[in-house]
């Protein structure tokens, strides 16, 4: 989690989210609503995925009184991450966005 604004940036935001990185510590937050997760680049990327490319699977469908029907289990036995449609098209569309970012920012660097 980031601690000084000098060497956080927030890299996407939306109303609901943001995705921004420590430049010392090469540390990713994602936070989205009530949720703030930190990861390596790498942690980030198959976080994201995995919650996309599952959207769809019925064994991660399970509705709930509040709304939400997509239910992922955490690595802890008692916690749960649940989503519905629209937040994992809100999460999409910004990891696209980081995505395309990051690998902009990668030809910079190549070519200096």
């Amino acid at each position: 989690m980031h601690k000084d604004s000098e060497t956080f940036k927030i890299l996407v935001q939306n109303e609901n989210a943001y995705i921004g990185l420590c430049s010392c510590c090469q540390e990713f937050n994602f936070a989205y609503k009530n949720i703030l997760l930190t990861f390596s680049k790498n942690e980030l990327m198959v976080f994201c995925n995995w919650l996309i490319e599952c959207k769809d699977d019925k064994d991660y469908f399970l509705p709930l009184a509040h709304g939400r029907n997509r239910i992922y289990q955490s690595p802890l036995k008692n916690m749960f991450l649940v989503f519905s449609n629209e937040e994992l098209e809100e999460i999409s569309g910004m990891l696209n966005q980081l995505t395309l970012l990051l690998e902009a920012r990668e030809l910079v660097l190549y070519k200096e």
